[in-house]
């Protein structure tokens, strides 16, 4: 062997170790800083969490598992864009086969974050994929239970005709979040905020949302006076973090809860201060609500016909259901212990911040597991102590997709107020990432009848016709030269919604700053306004032709298929014919085959009409990039289409 020979092969492995070396220190930094986020973020200190995994994703080529931490935490924070931006970020990047091994809960957290952002069909269909692939039996519990809130929500999506909300304004919310609400004599509103402190240098007000004091506004009809902190200095100052109270007015009696740091999880107790002899009492612990393992809040104090005092609290004590439970204790007795409100109102998730109205005998709660619209929704129940009716969702628009919380309630049902993250200009982070203080005016909803129930799910003939439905480019089995296909309508769907961050970047490249917000809001109307509910008025079609099969019609669809000037007319003709049978591929395994029978017996039939791009209202591109770049045109996005036009039932 020349010794030239011997260099180069010296010089390779000399190479090859150093690659290796620095391929084990980079993975070893990653690790390093992996571990560090993983720690904060169990210690709910997101911020640190995140910056963290941000700079661990730059030392691996493959930064997946960063990717789905950031998106964790993003979510943790309220910020459902973001956290639906990397959730499918990790979704359009991992391998299909071992995604649900690598992140079981991947698809259940896609279907939160959607239906938090208002989009109820995709956290439909994210709910399905689950329940199709996910090994997890627990898992895929929960998402049937999700699904069937989805169907109560396409059921009740309608906001109450008399019933409105309004936003208290800035001299009540500021860029944090506010919350607990307390109306004395409807003149005063508390709450508790984050303090202010000093002005900087630059005069902009710099605020701590470390600890929680209470503040007040006086209420002069519609308005509210610029809040300010009450001065009580035994409830509030700088070493407690009052997240919740109640003033127990006979009494002269603060209840507050007291939140502090233990082994890295935060634990609240319940705390009182009596005001005796012109001055407050030191604050006490309400030894009877007291357990140094859980965390006990949000008091309430409530009095029988027999002058006994009661209150009521939210703990994630043990012997409850699941998560945060409301228990009562009786105050009067100095030995009681606390008593779980029973499985009518405590379910397996959290059940907090109560409210209790004693002239009506009604409980006011927040749940994120009773049926509501997303997050926490607000719930009354009538009865005491343990004994109470069916818990009653209050509808829109007091609940709303993000969380709402602390509702209080004046004595005669007709005006209250409450704490919720709601997208809204106040926030400074994100547009839900903290809470403001709403109120809403008139009457309380009641819920709505089954009979009323029903007629909203139903599909009408003469009113939802034609049904479009829309696809990616040369979807599906792009290339195929065959008119058939084995997917169906939904896997369509699936991959054109999980495009929608792609559709949206190249809408607004190479625009000027002031055209990109009305870009990117056409963009978004079009995936909300036409795909999705193209994908919701078909699933309501599929339960009325279940509905006219069974009942002995004879049924058949005509369908019309275009395509865009992507390509040459006899390939758009074939695919438009494949698009058609996506659908009927869709139908025939629709809720695990039930219209499959009709079809087979010849009940159920569709006309096909593949039209291909004779109808096209898109330019025909020439060259390479052309055709790259006008498959993201608005123009293409509605050529790319089915559409049912007709329902013919005889």
């Amino acid at each position: 062997m020349s010794n030239i020979l011997k260099t180069i092969i010296l010089l390779f492995v000399l190479t090859a170790g150093l690659t290796t070396n620095k391929v084990i220190a980079q993975e070893k930094y990653a690790k390093a800083y992996e571990e560090k986020g993983d720690k904060l973020f169990e210690k709910g200190k997101y911020e640190e969490a995140l910056e963290n995994y941000r700079m661990g994703k730059k030392f691996i080529l493959n930064p997946l598992r960063f990717n789905y931490k950031i998106a964790e935490v993003c979510r943790m924070q309220k910020d459902y864009d973001k956290a639906e931006y990397w959730y499918q970020k990790v979704l359009i990047e991992s391998d299909t086969l071992d995604i649900n091994k690598t992140f079981p809960y991947l698809y259940l957290h896609l279907a939160e974050v959607a239906k938090c952002n208002g989009n109820i069909v995709q956290a439909q269909h994210f709910l399905n994929t689950c329940l199709l692939d996910c090994p997890d039996i627990k898992i895929r519990k929960q998402a049937k239970q999700e699904l069937e809130t989805l169907r109560w929500i396409f059921d009740n999506d309608s906001p109450e005709e008399n019933t409105t909300v309004v936003n208290l304004g800035h001299n009540v919310n500021n860029k944090f979040s506010q919350s607990n609400t307390f109306v004395l004599r409807d003149s005063v509103l508390y709450f508790t905020s984050p303090i202010y402190k000093e002005e900087s240098e630059d005069g902009e007000l710099v605020y701590s949302d470390i600890y929680n004091q209470i503040f007040f506004s006086y209420i002069d009809e519609e308005f509210y006076t610029p809040a300010k902190p009450i001065e009580i200095g035994n409830v509030n100052n700088k070493k407690r973090n009052i997240s919740n109270f109640f003033f127990d007015t006979l009494a002269n009696t603060i209840y507050f809860n007291k939140s502090e740091i233990k082994n890295g999880k935060e634990i609240s107790q319940i705390y009182y201060t009596q005001f005796v002899k012109n001055k407050w009492s030191s604050p006490k612990i309400v030894k009877q609500a007291y357990d140094k393992k859980s965390s006990n809040s949000s008091p309430i104090i409530v009095r029988n016909e027999n002058g006994e005092t009661f209150m009521y609290f939210a703990s994630n004590r043990v012997g409850g259901f699941g998560g945060y439970d409301l228990w009562y204790v009786n105050l009067t007795n100095l030995d009681s212990k606390p008593v779980n409100l029973g499985n009518v109102i405590n379910t397996e998730g959290n059940e907090i911040t109560p409210h209790y109205c004693d002239d009506e005998q009604m409980l006011y709660f927040s749940s994120d597991a009773h049926k509501g619209f997303g997050g926490f929704d607000i719930f009354r129940s009538e009865g005491a102590l343990n004994r109470w009716t069916n818990p009653e969702n209050l509808l829109q628009p007091i609940n709303s997709p993000a969380n709402d919380l602390y509702p209080f309630v004046n004595i005669s049902g007709e005006q209250g107020y409450f704490t919720s993250n709601r997208k809204s200009e106040n926030n400074v982070k994100n547009k839900t990432c903290c809470n403001d203080l709403y109120r809403w005016d008139k009457h309380l909803p009641k819920v709505p009848t089954q009979k009323v129930v029903e007629q909203k799910a139903k599909f009408n003939p003469v009113f939802d016709l034609p049904i479009a439905l829309y696809f990616h480019n040369d979807e599906p089995n792009p290339g195929s030269v065959s008119p058939t296909t084995e997917k169906s309508y939904q896997e369509c769907y699936k991959q054109y919604r999980l495009l929608s961050n792609q559709y949206k970047a190249n809408t607004t490249r190479g625009l000027a700053d002031s055209l990109e917000g009305p870009a990117l809001e056409k963009m978004e109307a079009f995936f909300k306004e036409k795909i999705d509910k193209g994908m919701m008025k078909l699933d309501l079609l599929a339960e009325y032709l279940l509905e006219q099969a069974h009942a002995g019609k004879q049924i058949t669809l005509h369908v019309r298929g275009y395509a865009s000037a992507l390509h040459e007319t006899e390939y758009n003709h074939i695919l438009s014919e494949r698009r058609i049978v996506s659908l009927e591929n869709y139908l025939k395994t629709w809720q695990n085959g039930r219209l499959q029978p009709y079809f087979e017996v010849g009940r159920i039939t569709i006309e096909r009409m593949p039209v291909g791009k004779l109808e096209s209202t898109s330019e025909n591109p020439t060259t390479l990039e052309e055709k790259r770049r006008s498959v993201f045109t608005f123009s293409a996005m509605q050529d790319r289409r089915i559409e049912i036009r007709v329902v013919n039932v005889k």
